[in-house]
């Protein structure tokens, strides 16, 4: 059985997922180098040297994968060329662990998509093994936060009681009248948005502040001022059913305004935030039972996705955007 699996190719799917694994480890291994560099909270920087070391570990094990297979490595992102040494703090501690927190999220559920999609046993290890590895991650991150008082909680609801069924039409409905209250799946995903665009938004922030590129920079402020725009709907609907909302966390940006990472590094990353922030509306979209919230859901993913669109071309204008795999045109 091992024997026959040695010899099958890995398929489009197990590239593809292997591929973007590969470069986007390689964005947070540039992140996290200066976030060790410059952190000054002894607690967040054992996390963070804990990030780096899984992120190096698990960089290498893909590698050798594509060594296997006679592939071509993907050049991603190399600290040498995308990260100024010493250069000025640009995020506070605090940002930096929420930032892994959010990491370790992701990891978790592009790593499991990878294994879902796999065929190959030694893909499918693989794929199991990087995916208990940023689980771990993320509950470090998680005792950390609680640890030092700083994770916020879901908000908690009365406990169900009794069995009931819907039995009004008007369940659906958002758009006149007294809206019903939310319910507690609305409730997280709008949530989660919330908290990832509050991020967004700082991270735009902190990038329209180093920027050099005057485009970008003007870019880089479009992301932060659409973030605004996304959380003041989200936080109306949720005052509407008394759901306290995300607070504006201090976590912040410093006033520096020297470039820790090269201009095509934090234009990828603000390109994967919004790939993010689609999937994160799509799944909040595909779980609401109320049409206002679907309508601003779907409102959501067309302006954000006209915004990635836009940074996608920047990308290619200055070729910075690396080929991901495809198939071969017919001849």
């Amino acid at each position: 059985m091992n024997n026959k699996v040695e010899i099958v190719k890995l398929t489009s799917a197990e590239i593809s997922a292997l591929w973007t694994a590969s470069v986007n480890i390689s964005v947070v291994f540039c992140m996290v180098t200066h976030f060790i560099e410059t952190c000054k909270d002894p607690e967040i920087l054992t996390l963070l040297e804990e990030t780096k070391h899984l992120a190096e570990k698990h960089k290498n094990q893909i590698e050798q994968l594509f060594i296997q297979e006679k592939m071509v490595i993907p050049e991603g992102f190399k600290v040498e060329k995308h990260v100024v040494p010493n250069a000025a703090k640009l995020f506070s501690d605090l940002y930096y662990i929420q930032c892994i927190l959010q990491m370790s999220k992701f990891g978790v559920a592009s790593h499991t998509a990878g294994l879902t999609v796999s065929a190959r046993e030694d893909v499918r290890k693989l794929f199991n093994t990087l995916m208990d590895d940023v689980a771990q991650l993320y509950h470090n991150a998680v005792s950390k936060m609680q640890e030092k008082g700083i994770y916020v909680r879901m908000p908690y609801m009365n406990y169900p009681t009794e069995i009931d069924f819907v039995n009004k039409e008007n369940f659906l409905t958002g758009w006149l009248g007294r809206r019903r209250p939310l319910l507690g799946i609305e409730c997280t995903h709008l949530l989660i948005n919330a908290i990832q665009n509050e991020m967004g938004m700082q991270m735009c922030t902190a990038f329209s502040q180093v920027s050099q590129d005057r485009e970008l920079r003007e870019y880089f402020l479009r992301g932060k001022n659409l973030c605004k725009h996304i959380l003041g709907s989200i936080h109306d609907v949720l005052q509407e059913s008394e759901v306290p909302a995300v607070n504006s966390w201090d976590y912040g940006v410093t006033d520096s305004t020297v470039a820790p990472f090269s201009e095509q590094l934090m234009l990828y990353v603000i390109g994967v935030l919004s790939n993010l922030g689609m999937a994160a509306y799509g799944a909040g979209l595909g779980t609401t039972m109320r049409r206002d919230i679907s309508a601003m859901y779907a409102n959501f993913i067309t302006k954000t996705g006209t915004f990635g669109e836009d940074g996608m071309n920047l990308m290619i204008e200055r070729k910075w955007l690396e080929q991901p795999p495809q198939f071969e045109a017919a001849k």
